[in-house]
C-alpha cells in the first residue's frame, strides 16, 4: 500500500504513536524472594508493571486522546507492549480492539514463513492478537510483515504460551541486557529464567485450529 505523508485514518490499535517511550533501565534492579529466586523489578514496582504469571512488563507510555483511544503519528513496525499485552490477553482485535471472537472461534494472521514453519496438528505460537472479521484486509494491508505473504488460522481453543522479551545478566558493571543477537527471544511461562525476563509481546498457543482462505472470511464478514 502506497504511503503519504499524511496519517492514514485506520491505524491499528497495537501500533506504538509518536511521542510514546519505553521505561529507563536504571529503573531496573535484583529483588530475592523468600525462596532464594532472583529476578528483575522495578524500583518502584506497581502491581500494573506485572502479569498474572508474575512476568515482568516493559513500560511504556500511551499517547491517549480525550476518548481513550491511540493518537499521534504511527511508528510502524513498532509495537506498544502495553496495547498488545491487552489485545492478546483480552482476544480483542489487533486494529480496533473491537471484539474479535466468530461463530467459529478467532482468526490469527501469520507472515508466509511463519506459517510455512508449523506442522499441521501441532500448535502454532503468535505473538499477532486476532482480527475480527471487518479488519482482516486492513490487518494486512496496513501490516509490512503480512503484506509480503500472509496464512491465516481460525482457533477453537487458545491460551497464553509465554512472552517476547529482552533478558538480562548480572555483570560486574551492574544489570545490562543480552546482546542484540539474543534480544526479543521468546520464552515459556514457567521456564526457569524467565524472571530474567523484560516481557514486550505476549505469546499466545493456537490449537484445535484450521488453515482457512482469507477471500471466503471476508466474504463471509
Amino acid at each position: 500500500m502506497k504511503r503519504t505523508g499524511t496519517v492514514p485514518r485506520l491505524v491499528p490499535y497495537i501500533t506504538q504513536r509518536e511521542g510514546e517511550y519505553g521505561g529507563l533501565e536504571s529503573e531496573l534492579t535484583l529483588s530475592m524472594n523468600a525462596f532464594g529466586a532472583v529476578r528483575l523489578v522495578y524500583q518502584d514496582e506497581t502491581p500494573a508493571d506485572r502479569g498474572p504469571r508474575g512476568e515482568l512488563w516493559a513500560r511504556c507510555s500511551q499517547s491517549l486522546n480525550a476518548a481513550g483511544k491511540p493518537t499521534g503519528k504511527p511508528q510502524w513496525r513498532m509495537v506498544n507492549p502495553a496495547r498488545q499485552r491487552e489485545a492478546m490477553e483480552h482476544l480483542r482485535c489487533q486494529v480496533s480492539f473491537c471484539p474479535a471472537e466468530t461463530d467459529q472461534g478467532y482468526i490469527f494472521l501469520a507472515g508466509d514463513a511463519e506459517g510455512a514453519s508449523h506442522r499441521a496438528g501441532e500448535p502454532v505460537r503468535t505473538a499477532q492478537p486476532p482480527v475480527c472479521l471487518k479488519h482482516l484486509r486492513p490487518a494486512i494491508e496496513l501490516c509490512p510483515h503480512l503484506r509480503k505473504g500472509h496464512i491465516a488460522f481460525r482457533a477453537r481453543a487458545t491460551s497464553p504460551w509465554g512472552v517476547i522479551g529482552t533478558r538480562y545478566r548480572l555483570t560486574a558493571a551492574g544489570l545490562e541486557p543480552l546482546p542484540a543477537d539474543d534480544d526479543d527471544a521468546p520464552v515459556a511461562y514457567g521456564h526457569p529464567q524467565l524472571g530474567w525476563f523484560l516481557a514486550s509481546q505476549l505469546i499466545r498457543e493456537l490449537r484445535d485450529y484450521e488453515v482457512v482462505n482469507l477471500d471466503d472470511l471476508v466474504r463471509a464478514a
